[in-house]
């Protein structure tokens, strides 16, 4: 019975989540429109709104907040507070070492090239698919690089996406008895369907696995959350930088050695290399 609840709490969040996604969209526009009327009179909703459209990273945080404080407060009362504070970050700590943030770095630098390699086969499946998702990045505002970007692109999506994903769905999946593969498959999936877009649930599907991974092998969702910031910088900043100073045919290296780089790392991550012996004594059980 009790298993059973674990599984209904699982779908409970996954639904939840897609409906404070899409309804904090429909509240920010309807705030936006009251507060544009009271301001500005007739004229003033479509003032809000293009002021909104122009600033897509501060548009970004607000769909952001209320979900994010649901889940984490969800997240405090579910797994926080019937432990205790202390407990509960001595345990989510207990496995972290310097050398796996160390990894983390050229870890998430060789799997946002090495999903290049799937855009790349995507693109060349659905064409049409890949046009939609490059006009969608472009109108996003994830190159406005400024400090409410770091917010909207860095710390938000990593704190709440985690939270959600990592922390409710994949314990209580794990709490209803489901092994961690199987476990990790779903919340991997269901992250992809929470993008609502084909091309991006496609990478963010395989890139949820890896972050299930890391929050399983850790014990902590603090390296899924470094992991996932990393990644978001590296998608927009360094993959900029490179298209523009790189030349192709070292970017062609770069992404064609990212697959066996990334496979290395996480093997060494697994067995604990540049770790103490504690922390390479854990037996997998599953």
């Amino acid at each position: 019975m009790k298993k059973g609840v674990n599984y209904v709490l699982a779908a409970l969040v996954f639904i939840i989540t897609m409906l404070l996604i899409s309804g904090s969209g429909f509240l920010l526009s309807f705030g936006a429109a009251l507060f544009g009327v009271m301001a500005g009179g007739p004229d003033g909703p479509d003032m809000v709104y293009e002021y909104l459209m122009d600033n897509m990273n501060l548009y970004s945080c607000l769909i952001y907040m209320i979900p994010g404080i649901v889940f984490l407060l969800w997240y405090y009362f579910a797994f926080v507070e019937p432990v205790g504070t202390g407990r509960f970050a001595a345990a989510q700590t207990k496995r972290l070492t310097p050398s796996c943030f160390l990894w983390l770095v050229p870890l998430t630098f060789a799997v946002q090239h090495a999903i290049s390699l799937l855009m790349a086969m995507v693109a060349m499946l659905m064409p049409s698919a890949m046009e939609n998702y490059t006009e969608m990045v472009e109108t996003s505002g994830l190159s406005e690089y400024s400090p409410v970007w770091v917010i909207a692109t860095l710390i938000l999506p990593s704190l709440v996406e985690e939270t959600i994903f990592r922390g409710l769905i994949f314990q209580y999946l794990r709490k209803a008895g489901a092994c961690f593969v199987v476990a990790n498959l779903i919340q991997a999936v269901l992250f992809g369907v929470f993008h609502m877009n084909l091309i991006q649930g496609i990478y963010t599907a395989f890139f949820g696995f890896l972050l299930g991974y890391l929050a399983w092998r850790y014990e902590s969702l603090l390296v899924p959350m470094a992991m996932h910031a990393l990644f978001n910088f590296f998608g927009t900043v360094v993959i900029s930088l490179e298209s523009r100073f790189l030349p192709e045919i070292l970017l062609g290296l770069i992404i064609l050695g990212s697959v066996p780089v990334a496979a290395v790392i996480l093997v060494m991550m697994h067995f604990g290399i540049g770790e103490g012996k504690k922390n390479r004594k854990r037996i997998h059980q599953d």
